[in-house]
């Protein structure tokens, strides 16, 4: 699943990821969108999704990716 959300997330400019993991927050998925800010000051994320299933944390972040493009950049 990681392989297409990183597919779909380089399919548009501007936006900056944050992927990270440890033991205490488990997986964290965080995209923002950096069209019109400051380098880096990208303001509040478009996504942010976390959880303990590295596989689940990815399709999910794809799944609200998609449907921020759909609403936000005409499209995916």
């Amino acid at each position: 699943m990681e392989k297409d959300f990183f597919k779909l997330y380089t399919s548009h400019e501007l936006l900056a990821l944050e992927v990270g993991h440890n033991s205490v927050v488990d997986w964290n998925v965080i995209v923002y969108d950096c069209r019109g800010k400051e380098v880096g000051n990208w303001g509040d994320p478009v996504i942010h999704v976390q959880g303990s299933h590295r596989e689940l944390v990815f399709a999910k972040a794809y799944a609200e990716l998609a449907e921020y493009f759909s609403e936000h950049l005409g499209g995916y």
